[in-house]
């Protein structure tokens, strides 16, 4: 079984892939894989440092993320320049896994899946969902900005459509506890 996750900034997705991981699941995280790149690509560090130089590099030579984002979340291109680098990567990195094992079960969370059309690559596509409100104080307290926490929601599909679009969906709106149970209810249902 391969199941596409996705869902809005700050809905949970992350508690969720860790609860399938907990059933047994094999799991990719397209966040981690994107961190892996920047922190040990070369053919990545070397194109971001000639499109940006030094800007998005700290002074230990590490990529800077929030340096990539504050370009990035105010110039489109720039945006559609750094998708155009990395999301290959990402789909091969996942692709590569899934066919090393097609047996296991897997997860492999993709914010973007819709907008990419990516969901036919999975058995089924799942939509964790938050208010906006709830996202909001979540991300505030990850040291987000509210104006931050906008320009990446404005980026994707809003958070409706993509649950329309899903075969099934997780509601992150009240206690971990709540959360909990949903995915292992789904987790049960998809076994049976």
């Amino acid at each position: 079984m391969k199941i596409g996750l996705t869902g809005g900034i700050g809905c949970g997705k992350s508690t969720v892939v860790r609860l399938f991981a907990e059933a047994g699941w094999r799991t990719i995280e397209s966040d981690t894989v994107v961190r892996e790149l920047l922190a040990g690509s070369g053919e990545v560090r070397s194109a971001l440092r000639e499109r940006w130089a030094d800007v998005v590099f700290s002074d230990s030579g590490e990529v800077d993320r929030k340096a990539i984002a504050k370009i990035v979340f105010n110039d489109e291109s720039e945006l559609q320049w750094l998708e155009n680098l990395l999301h290959p990567l990402v789909r091969a990195a996942w692709q590569e896994a899934l066919f090393a094992e097609p047996e296991s079960n897997w997860l492999v969370e993709i914010p973007l899946l819709f907008e990419k059309r990516l969901e036919t690559e999975f058995d089924l596509t799942v939509c964790v969902t938050s208010p906006p409100d709830v996202v909001e104080a979540r991300m505030v307290r990850r040291g987000y900005t509210g104006t931050e926490v906008e320009q990446r929601r404005s980026r994707q599909m809003p958070l409706l459509d993509k649950a329309l679009r899903a075969d099934h969906i997780i509601s992150n709106a009240g206690s971990l506890e709540f959360l909990k149970r949903q995915t292992r209810r789904l987790i049960s249902e998809i076994r049976s």
